[in-house]
Protein backbone atom coordinates (compact mmCIF):
# COMPACT_ATOMS: atom_id res chain seq x y z
CA UNK A 1 0.00 0.00 0.00
CA UNK A 2 2.99 2.02 0.27
CA UNK A 3 4.75 1.66 -2.15
CA UNK A 4 1.57 2.47 -4.44
CA UNK A 5 1.77 6.14 -2.80
CA UNK A 6 5.63 6.33 -3.51
CA UNK A 7 5.98 9.42 -6.25
CA UNK A 8 8.84 8.63 -9.00
CA UNK A 9 12.25 9.70 -8.66
CA UNK A 10 12.68 9.88 -5.30
CA UNK A 11 15.19 8.21 -3.14
CA UNK A 12 13.28 5.13 -2.35
CA UNK A 13 15.07 4.94 1.56
CA UNK A 14 14.39 8.30 2.14
CA UNK A 15 10.65 8.12 1.11
CA UNK A 16 10.12 5.16 3.53
CA UNK A 17 12.13 6.37 6.45
CA UNK A 18 10.13 9.48 6.47
CA UNK A 19 6.68 7.19 5.74
CA UNK A 20 7.41 5.11 8.50
CA UNK A 21 8.17 7.86 11.03
CA UNK A 22 4.94 9.84 10.22
CA UNK A 23 2.62 6.51 9.99
CA UNK A 24 3.93 6.08 13.90
CA UNK A 25 3.64 9.61 14.75
CA UNK A 26 0.51 9.74 13.90
CA UNK A 27 -1.03 6.87 14.99
CA UNK A 28 0.59 7.88 18.95
CA UNK A 29 -1.09 11.16 18.05
CA UNK A 30 -4.65 9.87 18.25
CA UNK A 31 -3.89 8.27 21.62
CA UNK A 32 -2.56 11.74 22.98
CA UNK A 33 1.16 10.51 22.69
CA UNK A 34 3.33 13.06 21.46
CA UNK A 35 6.78 13.05 21.41
CA UNK A 36 9.19 16.23 21.92
CA UNK A 37 12.15 14.70 20.06
CA UNK A 38 12.59 12.29 17.84
CA UNK A 39 16.06 10.69 17.73
CA UNK A 40 17.67 9.13 14.43
CA UNK A 41 20.69 6.74 14.89
CA UNK A 42 21.94 7.61 11.47
CA UNK A 43 22.38 11.30 12.99
CA UNK A 44 24.12 9.85 15.53
CA UNK A 45 26.95 8.60 13.15
CA UNK A 46 26.72 11.46 11.14
CA UNK A 47 27.20 13.69 14.02
CA UNK A 48 29.76 11.72 15.10
CA UNK A 49 28.46 11.19 18.69
CA UNK A 50 28.83 7.13 18.17
CA UNK A 51 32.96 7.58 18.10
CA UNK A 52 32.96 10.42 20.86
CA UNK A 53 31.19 8.02 23.19
CA UNK A 54 33.51 4.69 22.19
CA UNK A 55 36.74 7.91 22.72
CA UNK A 56 34.93 8.60 26.12
CA UNK A 57 34.52 4.90 26.82
CA UNK A 58 38.64 4.77 26.25
CA UNK A 59 39.70 7.64 28.21
CA UNK A 60 37.95 6.36 30.94
CA UNK A 61 40.21 3.08 30.78
CA UNK A 62 37.06 0.33 30.66
CA UNK A 63 37.24 -1.01 27.11
CA UNK A 64 39.18 -4.06 26.12
CA UNK A 65 40.75 -4.59 22.13
CA UNK A 66 40.19 -8.22 21.92
CA UNK A 67 40.92 -10.44 18.78
CA UNK A 68 40.06 -7.56 16.56
CA UNK A 69 36.67 -6.59 18.66
CA UNK A 70 36.47 -3.85 21.26
CA UNK A 71 34.86 -5.06 24.30
CA UNK A 72 33.45 -2.73 27.93
CA UNK A 73 34.66 -4.17 30.73
CA UNK A 74 31.05 -4.29 32.63
CA UNK A 75 31.74 -6.45 34.49
CA UNK A 76 33.71 -3.88 36.17
CA UNK A 77 30.00 -2.40 36.70
CA UNK A 78 28.38 -5.24 38.10
CA UNK A 79 27.09 -6.80 34.85
CA UNK A 80 27.33 -10.79 34.36
CA UNK A 81 30.12 -10.61 31.33
CA UNK A 82 32.31 -7.82 29.37
CA UNK A 83 29.85 -6.82 26.43
CA UNK A 84 30.92 -5.81 23.03
CA UNK A 85 30.65 -2.73 21.63
CA UNK A 86 31.78 -3.39 18.00
CA UNK A 87 32.38 -6.44 16.18
CA UNK A 88 35.33 -7.93 14.57
CA UNK A 89 33.84 -6.61 10.69
CA UNK A 90 33.83 -2.84 12.74
CA UNK A 91 29.94 -2.21 12.75
CA UNK A 92 28.74 -1.51 16.64
CA UNK A 93 26.71 -3.78 18.38
CA UNK A 94 23.56 -2.49 19.53
CA UNK A 95 25.19 -1.24 23.09
CA UNK A 96 27.36 1.35 21.80
CA UNK A 97 24.93 3.67 19.48
CA UNK A 98 22.37 3.03 23.04
CA UNK A 99 24.99 4.50 25.07
CA UNK A 100 25.26 7.56 22.73
CA UNK A 101 21.61 8.17 22.65
CA UNK A 102 22.37 8.00 26.76
CA UNK A 103 24.72 9.94 26.72
CA UNK A 104 22.85 12.83 24.62
CA UNK A 105 20.11 13.20 27.02
CA UNK A 106 22.97 13.44 30.11
CA UNK A 107 24.73 16.06 27.87
CA UNK A 108 21.63 18.16 27.38
CA UNK A 109 21.23 18.45 31.29
CA UNK A 110 18.84 15.93 31.93
CA UNK A 111 19.38 14.55 35.48
CA UNK A 112 16.61 11.76 35.54
CA UNK A 113 16.04 9.20 32.23
CA UNK A 114 13.52 6.88 31.98
CA UNK A 115 13.04 4.11 29.55
CA UNK A 116 10.33 2.25 28.44
CA UNK A 117 11.07 -1.42 26.97
CA UNK A 118 9.46 -4.15 26.14
CA UNK A 119 9.20 -7.41 28.19
CA UNK A 120 11.91 -9.05 25.78
CA UNK A 121 14.76 -6.35 26.38
CA UNK A 122 14.83 -7.16 30.07
CA UNK A 123 18.28 -9.01 29.92
CA UNK A 124 19.21 -5.63 28.42
CA UNK A 125 19.06 -3.93 31.72
CA UNK A 126 22.18 -4.18 33.37
CA UNK A 127 24.65 -3.88 30.19
CA UNK A 128 22.87 -0.28 29.73
CA UNK A 129 23.39 0.53 33.14
CA UNK A 130 26.94 -0.50 33.07
CA UNK A 131 27.42 1.86 30.30
CA UNK A 132 26.29 4.22 31.73
CA UNK A 133 28.32 3.52 35.19
CA UNK A 134 31.44 3.69 32.65
CA UNK A 135 30.53 7.26 31.32
CA UNK A 136 30.63 8.35 34.52
CA UNK A 137 27.16 8.78 35.32
CA UNK A 138 24.81 7.07 38.19
CA UNK A 139 23.37 4.39 37.59
CA UNK A 140 20.59 5.24 39.50
CA UNK A 141 19.75 8.05 37.05
CA UNK A 142 18.50 5.86 34.36
CA UNK A 143 15.21 3.75 35.21
CA UNK A 144 13.84 1.36 33.34
CA UNK A 145 10.26 0.61 32.99
CA UNK A 146 9.41 -3.34 31.39
CA UNK A 147 6.20 -3.67 29.95
CA UNK A 148 4.30 -6.91 29.57
CA UNK A 149 2.52 -7.91 26.61
CA UNK A 150 -0.95 -7.94 25.88
CA UNK A 151 -3.00 -10.70 24.84
CA UNK A 152 -5.94 -9.76 22.81
CA UNK A 153 -9.50 -11.38 22.49
CA UNK A 154 -12.77 -11.09 20.90
CA UNK A 155 -15.46 -12.03 22.43
CA UNK A 156 -13.62 -14.43 24.26
CA UNK A 157 -11.71 -16.26 21.77
CA UNK A 158 -7.90 -15.41 21.28
CA UNK A 159 -6.65 -12.96 18.21
CA UNK A 160 -4.14 -15.07 16.87
CA UNK A 161 -0.99 -13.07 16.22
CA UNK A 162 2.29 -14.45 14.45
CA UNK A 163 5.42 -12.90 13.18
CA UNK A 164 5.70 -15.65 10.52
CA UNK A 165 2.34 -15.37 8.96
CA UNK A 166 2.38 -11.93 8.58
CA UNK A 167 -0.67 -11.54 10.97
CA UNK A 168 -0.67 -9.43 13.69
CA UNK A 169 -2.83 -6.06 14.90
CA UNK A 170 -1.26 -2.64 15.09
CA UNK A 171 -2.46 -0.48 17.53
CA UNK A 172 -3.79 1.80 14.83
CA UNK A 173 -6.33 -1.16 14.68
CA UNK A 174 -7.31 -1.26 18.13
CA UNK A 175 -8.23 2.55 17.89
CA UNK A 176 -10.24 2.15 15.00
CA UNK A 177 -12.34 -0.88 16.48
CA UNK A 178 -12.75 0.52 20.21
CA UNK A 179 -11.65 4.44 19.94
CA UNK A 180 -8.89 6.39 21.38
CA UNK A 181 -10.07 6.75 25.41
CA UNK A 182 -11.09 2.99 26.00
CA UNK A 183 -7.59 2.18 24.17
CA UNK A 184 -5.50 4.61 26.76
CA UNK A 185 -8.18 3.59 29.79
CA UNK A 186 -7.89 0.01 29.20
CA UNK A 187 -4.12 -0.35 28.71
CA UNK A 188 -3.55 1.73 32.18
CA UNK A 189 -6.26 -0.22 34.40
CA UNK A 190 -3.14 -2.25 35.28
CA UNK A 191 0.77 -1.95 35.58
CA UNK A 192 2.70 -1.85 32.72
CA UNK A 193 4.21 -4.95 34.03
CA UNK A 194 1.31 -7.25 34.59
CA UNK A 195 0.35 -9.71 31.42
CA UNK A 196 -2.85 -8.17 30.11
CA UNK A 197 -5.92 -9.70 28.04
CA UNK A 198 -7.88 -7.46 26.87
CA UNK A 199 -11.28 -8.34 24.60
CA UNK A 200 -11.88 -5.90 21.67
CA UNK A 201 -15.86 -6.74 21.85
CA UNK A 202 -16.06 -5.26 25.69
CA UNK A 203 -13.80 -2.78 24.97
CA UNK A 204 -16.26 -1.42 22.42
CA UNK A 205 -19.36 -1.85 23.91
CA UNK A 206 -21.22 1.28 25.29
CA UNK A 207 -22.43 -0.82 28.04
CA UNK A 208 -21.76 -0.10 31.90
CA UNK A 209 -19.19 -3.41 31.43
CA UNK A 210 -17.08 -1.39 29.87
CA UNK A 211 -14.30 0.28 31.88
CA UNK A 212 -14.03 3.80 30.66
CA UNK A 213 -17.90 4.08 29.61
CA UNK A 214 -18.33 3.17 32.89
CA UNK A 215 -16.62 6.25 34.27
CA UNK A 216 -17.63 8.43 32.08
CA UNK A 217 -21.20 7.94 32.57
CA UNK A 218 -20.69 8.85 35.90
CA UNK A 219 -19.11 12.09 34.63
CA UNK A 220 -22.46 12.67 32.26
CA UNK A 221 -24.12 11.75 35.31
CA UNK A 222 -22.95 14.29 37.80
CA UNK A 223 -22.96 17.08 34.75
CA UNK A 224 -26.90 16.41 34.37
CA UNK A 225 -27.60 16.65 38.01
CA UNK A 226 -25.64 20.00 38.16
CA UNK A 227 -27.71 21.17 34.79
CA UNK A 228 -30.99 20.43 36.30
CA UNK A 229 -30.01 21.88 39.56
CA UNK A 230 -29.46 25.00 37.19
CA UNK A 231 -32.82 24.60 35.71
CA UNK A 232 -34.17 24.01 39.20
CA UNK A 233 -32.69 27.51 40.22
CA UNK A 234 -30.22 26.13 42.30
CA UNK A 235 -26.85 28.23 42.35
CA UNK A 236 -24.23 25.88 42.96
CA UNK A 237 -23.18 26.36 46.52
CA UNK A 238 -19.83 27.66 47.45
CA UNK A 239 -17.71 24.58 49.79
CA UNK A 240 -15.92 26.66 51.73
CA UNK A 241 -17.98 27.21 55.00
CA UNK A 242 -21.17 25.12 53.92
CA UNK A 243 -22.47 22.88 55.92
CA UNK A 244 -22.20 18.94 54.83
CA UNK A 245 -23.17 17.89 58.23
CA UNK A 246 -26.60 16.43 56.02
CA UNK A 247 -24.40 14.12 54.34
CA UNK A 248 -24.40 11.24 56.71
CA UNK A 249 -25.88 8.39 54.08
CA UNK A 250 -23.37 5.53 53.35
CA UNK A 251 -23.82 6.32 49.88
CA UNK A 252 -22.58 10.10 50.41
CA UNK A 253 -20.10 8.87 52.57
CA UNK A 254 -18.71 6.37 50.24
CA UNK A 255 -17.96 8.73 47.74
CA UNK A 256 -16.39 10.94 50.09
CA UNK A 257 -13.71 8.45 51.21
CA UNK A 258 -13.44 8.20 47.63
CA UNK A 259 -12.79 11.75 47.28
CA UNK A 260 -10.76 12.12 50.08
CA UNK A 261 -8.39 9.58 49.30
CA UNK A 262 -7.22 11.97 46.09
CA UNK A 263 -4.37 12.57 46.97
CA UNK A 264 -2.80 10.11 48.73
CA UNK A 265 -3.05 8.27 45.43
CA UNK A 266 -1.60 11.01 43.18
CA UNK A 267 1.40 10.63 45.48
CA UNK A 268 1.94 6.80 44.99
CA UNK A 269 1.26 6.66 41.22
CA UNK A 270 4.03 9.65 40.71
CA UNK A 271 6.36 8.03 43.09
CA UNK A 272 6.00 4.76 41.35
CA UNK A 273 5.52 5.83 37.78
CA UNK A 274 2.11 3.91 38.05
CA UNK A 275 -0.39 5.64 36.31
CA UNK A 276 -2.69 2.02 36.76
CA UNK A 277 -3.12 3.99 40.12
CA UNK A 278 -5.19 7.09 39.33
CA UNK A 279 -7.51 4.57 36.79
CA UNK A 280 -8.48 2.31 40.09
CA UNK A 281 -9.17 5.61 41.59
CA UNK A 282 -11.00 6.84 39.10
CA UNK A 283 -13.01 3.95 38.40
CA UNK A 284 -13.79 3.85 42.23
CA UNK A 285 -14.79 6.93 42.26
CA UNK A 286 -17.06 5.98 39.54
CA UNK A 287 -18.92 3.53 41.94
CA UNK A 288 -19.09 5.36 44.72
CA UNK A 289 -20.93 7.64 42.76
CA UNK A 290 -23.01 5.58 40.58
CA UNK A 291 -24.85 4.23 43.73
CA UNK A 292 -25.16 7.66 45.51
CA UNK A 293 -26.83 8.45 41.98
CA UNK A 294 -29.88 5.59 42.42
CA UNK A 295 -29.94 5.97 46.02
CA UNK A 296 -29.71 9.57 46.75
CA UNK A 297 -31.77 13.06 45.01
CA UNK A 298 -30.38 15.72 45.11
CA UNK A 299 -33.89 17.66 44.40
CA UNK A 300 -37.45 17.36 45.16
CA UNK A 301 -40.28 16.58 47.80
CA UNK A 302 -38.85 15.73 51.10
CA UNK A 303 -35.09 17.31 50.02
CA UNK A 304 -34.54 19.79 52.12
CA UNK A 305 -32.26 23.20 50.78
CA UNK A 306 -29.20 22.38 53.51
CA UNK A 307 -29.42 18.96 51.70
CA UNK A 308 -29.40 19.80 48.46
CA UNK A 309 -26.78 22.04 48.40
CA UNK A 310 -24.88 19.13 50.20
CA UNK A 311 -25.36 17.40 47.86
CA UNK A 312 -24.99 19.85 45.04
CA UNK A 313 -21.61 20.62 46.64
CA UNK A 314 -20.90 16.82 46.55
CA UNK A 315 -22.42 15.71 42.93
CA UNK A 316 -19.61 19.55 41.66
CA UNK A 317 -16.80 17.73 44.02
CA UNK A 318 -16.76 14.35 41.82
CA UNK A 319 -17.65 15.87 38.79
CA UNK A 320 -14.00 17.96 39.29
CA UNK A 321 -12.23 14.72 40.54
CA UNK A 322 -13.48 12.70 37.66
CA UNK A 323 -12.55 15.14 35.60
CA UNK A 324 -9.21 15.75 36.66
CA UNK A 325 -8.56 11.66 36.90
CA UNK A 326 -9.17 11.38 33.27
CA UNK A 327 -7.50 14.17 32.16
CA UNK A 328 -4.25 12.77 34.34
CA UNK A 329 -4.99 9.64 32.11
CA UNK A 330 -5.44 12.09 28.82
CA UNK A 331 -9.37 10.19 28.34
CA UNK A 332 -12.06 12.61 27.88
CA UNK A 333 -14.69 13.44 30.21
CA UNK A 334 -17.88 13.76 28.13
CA UNK A 335 -20.65 15.84 29.84
CA UNK A 336 -23.45 13.76 28.15
CA UNK A 337 -23.09 9.97 27.31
Amino acid sequence: EWAAEMPDGVDKLEWAYARCKDYIVETLERIDIRFDYWHSEREMVASGAIDATLADLRAAGVVDDVDGAIWLRATDFGDDKDRVLVKTDGQPTYLLPDLAYHRDKFERGWKRLINVWGADHHGYVARIKAGIQALGHDPDELEIQITQLVRLEREGTEVKIGKRSGEFIELRDVIDEVGPDATRFTYLLQGIDSQQTVDMAAMAAQSMDNPVFYVQMAHARACSILAKAAEAGFALPDIAGLDLAPLTTERELDVIRALSEFVDILGVAARERAPHKIATWVRQLAAAFHGFYHDCYVIGDGISPELTNARLALVESTRIGIDVGLGLLGVSAPESM
